[in-house]
């Protein structure tokens, strides 16, 4: 269980048990979130509604540690972007489904991320930015821009569970 549940906003379980950088870069992510009104369900294990679904999720794990994710990755196919840099960090966070995971996985897909094809994306999960620096939280936002413009399948748990309001 996050410990950011026990927190009424993740701001709180930030200052609470994350220090020094780890505590300054997720800060900053948890601003830019709240400056577009993607705040984080501490309820909901973090995860950020936008649009009438669940985009991905922001928690703390404990003592000076935290992630972030994103949950769907299999609309990114249209989507390409000059900086080499982020595509390579998009497909190094793209999740291979191994096996179901929950009663509700959907099982995984074949699918393009940013001009490369994968096979067996998680339909539920990409893999987790966990203690991201400043780089790599430069990385996420825009990673968040392309998220906004997606719209998961009825079928992905993650993206649609809880029912954002």
């Amino acid at each position: 269980m996050p410990e950011n549940a026990k927190h009424a906003k993740i701001e709180e379980a930030i200052i609470e048990l994350l220090e020094g950088e780890t505590r300054e870069n997720a800060l900053a992510l948890a601003a830019y979130l709240s400056e577009e009104r993607l705040t984080p369900n501490v309820a909901a294990w973090g995860k950020i509604a936008h649009n009438g679904f669940n985009l991905g999720s922001m928690r703390v794990e404990g003592q000076n540690n935290w992630v972030f994710e994103v949950f769907n990755y299999l609309d990114f196919g249209r989507f390409s972007d000059d900086d080499e840099e982020f595509v390579r960090v998009v497909h190094d966070h793209v999740s291979i489904c191994e096996a179901p995971c929950h009663d509700e996985c959907w099982r995984a897909k074949d699918a393009k991320v940013f001009g490369r094809e994968f096979k067996s994306i998680c339909s539920q999960h990409g893999r987790e930015f966990i203690n991201p620096d400043a780089a790599m939280i430069a990385h996420i936002i825009k990673l968040i821009g392309y998220s906004k413009q997606t719209t998961p399948y009825p079928q992905q748990y993650h993206p649609n569970n809880p029912k954002p309001e």
